[in-house]
């Protein structure tokens, strides 16, 4: 299928009918007055001038909460996964490609996720190109860009009065087949004004080196500055349950009496309970193993592991870190 367009004016009456099919989300104004995306509806307009959402879509597949199973009088019984289709609309590129990473965690591996392949399958990602990124983006200096379609299933590029519609899977496909008499064919001509603006955002981003990043991690494993870059550190979590490809997670049972359920919640590497053994020992027992393992995490056994980087530069961890750490800076320092 060829690159579509629709009119800005027509997008609620695209959107309305992608909620025939489903639940759908996109960019609104919430009660603190940011965007993120929330389930469509008509009292809140959907808005297409943002920078990026505080929370990152991962939750839509991998909850910060999520029962595995319930129990009661000696009997587990599995819950079932929500019905209908969901499609997000709105998602910024860098959060659409961080959607692979976390398919390389939980679809890829010999280890594989149903709780979370079952959500996944039902999520189609509709990612809406930068224009202005912020000053903490970094994400063409990790593979994607502002009109990066990695991880999406259709691109939409904003125009002056229209929306650039580039489907990227065969589902996006089939998404924009089914709502065929809305669109209109693009165009050469609209697909070269996009290409330039999606290079005019490119310019924007600075450039962050990570080049060769694993092995230099591992040469600077013991490096001194690990102590001296953490002592900036609160150990809070912000950065983990802000990122979109944090993945770790604990798992507890919640018991009343004869019943209850396992459940899944994120966990984060910065705590200090994180890798406590039952025997009393900690290996990270210090912020100082902790940081470090965040930063090799991204930059290196993730390249070790699944030969790509678990970062995708959305910056989420330097704008909101209450401690005003920067990822970037701690990068440059360690050699990387």
């Amino acid at each position: 299928m060829t690159e579509k367009r629709i009119p800005v004016t027509d997008l609620d009456g695209l959107l309305a009918r992608f909620q025939e099919k489903g639940a759908v989300y996109a960019p609104a104004n919430d009660e603190a007055g940011d965007v993120a995306l929330a389930p469509l509806a008509r009292s809140a307009p959907v808005v297409l001038e943002y920078r990026n959402f505080r929370l990152s879509p991962k939750a839509f597949v991998l909850p910060q909460n999520q029962t595995l199973l319930c129990f009661k009088d000696g009997r587990a019984e599995e819950p079932g996964l929500p019905a209908g289709q969901t499609v997000l609309f709105g998602v910024r590129p860098c959060d659409a490609r961080a959607m692979l990473a976390l398919d390389k965690v939980f679809l890829d591996g010999d280890l594989h996720d149903p709780y979370y392949a079952g959500l996944r399958a039902r999520t189609t990602v509709i990612a809406l190109a930068c224009t202005r990124p912020m000053s903490s983006c970094f994400c063409t200096s990790v593979g994607g860009g502002p009109g990066d379609g990695a991880g999406a299933d259709v691109l939409a590029v904003p125009m002056d009065a229209d929306l650039l519609l580039m489907p990227q899977t065969p589902r996006g496909e089939a998404l924009l087949s089914s709502v065929a008499d809305l669109l209109h064919d693009a165009g050469p001509s609209a697909v070269k004004e996009a290409q330039e603006r999606i290079h005019a955002a490119e310019e924007q981003v600075a450039p962050v080196k990570v080049e060769d990043c694993a092995p230099r991690l591992r040469a600077a494993y013991n490096s001194p500055l690990w102590e001296a870059v953490s002592r900036r550190c609160l150990g809070c979590g912000t950065c983990s349950f802000l990122c979109p490809t944090c993945h770790c997670f604990d798992i507890t049972d919640e018991v009343r009496g004869r019943h209850g359920r396992r459940v899944r919640t994120w966990d984060c590497c910065a705590y200090p309970l994180f890798t406590l053994h039952a025997s009393g020992h900690n290996p990270r027992p210090t912020p100082k193993e902790r940081w470090r393992q965040r930063i090799m995490h991204k930059f290196r056994y993730a390249v070790e592991n699944f030969d790509r980087l678990f970062c995708v530069g959305c910056g989420r961890c330097i704008r909101h870190c209450p401690a005003g750490m920067d990822l970037r800076t701690v990068l440059k320092e360690v050699g990387a």
